[in-house]
């Protein structure tokens, strides 16, 4: 089946009205097989299984749309017991009164009887009211399960978008001093930049994204970042293992990275450095960085400051739970993160 008419055929079967057509269809198909006089299904069959689903869909939609709202989802569990008790007594009076008296005068045709005494009717009415509220808890179930998952998504979306602006402005900025020397850089970290920004923007709306691209990216980050950094200083990044076919969540590295670089090389240290090593192993990765730290705390933006650290954090729960470890070490000279995630060779 292909992907359009299987999505109109989820949105059928989510249809409320449908799932009751459905369901009191499949009742009516057994019961009238239940309830037959004979080996063949005649009309006299159907009138009465119809009758007699009348006392059970009055009791089963008056315990969902009465018992259920007013005492059980409200956690009044022994009022709702004691309801559903009444409400199963009522159903089978109700039962004998329309078998016993009015079905002779509404098919006086038809001679009609109620082949049930009160606890066996009784008994039919459990079991609908125990099925249906089954039912009825699983819907709900669902319906949460994707009302949380639609919120992780949305909440995903809303901090990967996240990202502070301060790096464009500073690429630009440093692209714009080589454009004015002429520089043969120019088309190259235009490009780069350029890549970056298409990947920030559209290849992390992906769940899971190849770690090759990522580290691209990363180094694409590194490289316009270092066009304002002397010789000396320049971020340092190593790659060990077997990166081919590894898949990671997008983004996940780039908010230290930059925090690194803002407190690190920029930061006002005395010897500042920035070193980063991604280690590749075959169910885990292995993200570490460590930045010398200076006094200086200008070039930080206070409106970001803390968003990307604390993204990551979110963004870590939300896709990875219990299958990372972070620690950040924060001292008087250096900050160090490291980060543990199982990979697994994500699809």
């Amino acid at each position: 089946m292909d992907k359009p008419k299987l999505n109109i055929l989820k949105r059928l079967l989510k249809n409320r009205v449908l799932q009751h057509i459905l369901f009191w269809s499949l009742s009516f198909l057994i019961l009238t097989n239940v309830l037959k006089v004979s080996v063949e299904i005649k009309k006299i069959d159907i009138i009465y299984t119809a009758i007699f689903h009348v006392p059970i869909v009055l009791i089963v939609y008056l315990n969902l749309k009465l018992l259920f709202p007013v005492f059980l989802e409200k956690g009044k569990y022994f009022i709702y017991s004691i309801s559903v008790l009444a409400l199963i007594s009522f159903g089978a009076g109700f039962y004998l009164i329309l078998f016993n008296s009015w079905i002779d005068h509404i098919f006086s045709g038809y001679y009609f009887i109620a082949y049930y005494g009160f606890f066996d009717i009784s008994l039919y009415f459990v079991i609908y009211i125990f099925v249906t509220s089954l039912l009825r808890l699983a819907r709900g179930w669902f319906q949460l399960q994707e009302t949380e998952k639609e919120k992780t998504i949305a909440e995903l979306k809303a901090l990967k978008s996240q990202i502070n602006p301060h790096f464009l402005f500073n690429s630009l900025n440093s692209i714009y001093s080589l454009a004015r020397k002429n520089s043969a850089q120019v088309p190259e970290k235009v490009i780069q930049l350029s890549d970056l920004m298409r990947h920030i923007i559209y290849d992390s709306e992906v769940d899971f994204i190849l770690l090759s691209k990522e580290i691209e990216m990363i180094r694409n980050y590194i490289e316009l970042q270092n066009l304002r950094t002397p010789e000396k200083e320049k971020i340092e990044l190593e790659v060990v293992g077997k990166v081919e076919g590894k898949k990671v969540a997008p983004l996940i590295f780039l908010p230290f990275v930059e925090n690194s670089f803002k407190h690190g090389l920029k930061g006002g240290a005395e010897h500042p450095f920035v070193k980063i090593k991604i280690e590749v192993l075959p169910d885990d990765l292995n993200f570490e960085i460590v930045n010398s730290k200076g006094k200086s705390s200008e070039t930080v933006d206070s409106k970001y400051k803390g968003i990307g650290i604390e993204n990551v954090k979110k963004r870590l729960g939300l896709i990875y739970p219990g299958c990372y470890s972070l620690k950040i070490i924060n001292n008087n000279e250096t900050y160090k993160v490291l980060l543990q995630i199982k990979i697994n060779n994500r699809k």
